[in-house]
């Protein structure tokens, strides 16, 4: 046999309150049940009693309070420390903290003077190789020193000046 639910029960399955099992038990009990159904029933009855009843009682405030009130708020000036309170709650600080944070990291890289422009190390690297390329007797010159004397003799046999070959070592200490 099914145990009955409690009003406690019945007012929490009125309003949605039970977990799903429970509230699946109480509404197969309330399918079979016919007191129980009928205690639901009123429960239901009294709520919209007492909901007609508020209604009916509730009154409204007299037009002078009403114009009263709004007056005093539209009076109403906030003082410097609520303002500096509102910015510093955590939901306006934090994110203003975070824009000033980013403006302050991406902003410095797009204002103000850059300084001297920067010259890649591979600029120098390739002046200084083909520097050393027109330097006759150079270790990174790729032609031979010999081939040199030679076509410096060609051309100068055409007055008659002959160049005697030096000797040349490279790794020689002074």
């Amino acid at each position: 046999m099914m145990q009955h639910p409690t009003n406690d029960i019945l007012l929490d399955y009125i309003h949605g309150e039970l977990a799903p099992a429970r509230d699946a038990f109480v509404y197969a009990h309330l399918e079979q049940c016919e007191t129980c159904r009928a205690d639901y029933e009123a429960e239901i009855a009294v709520g919209e009693m007492l909901r007609a009843n508020a209604a009916r009682e509730e009154r409204e405030l007299p037009a002078s309070v009403k114009a009263e009130i709004w007056k005093r708020v539209r009076e109403a000036q906030p003082s410097v420390w609520n303002l500096l309170a509102v910015w510093a709650r955590p939901a306006v600080a934090i994110p203003v903290a975070a824009a000033i944070a980013i403006a302050a990291y991406f902003g410095t890289t797009y204002i103000g003077p850059q300084g001297a422009p920067s010259i890649e190390a591979s600029y120098y690297l390739q002046d200084h190789a083909d520097m050393n390329g027109t330097i006759p007797f150079s270790d990174h010159n790729a032609e031979n020193p010999v081939e040199l004397e030679n076509a410096a003799a060609v051309d100068t046999q055409q007055t008659a000046v002959n160049v005697q070959p030096a000797s040349y070592t490279a790794d020689a200490n002074p």
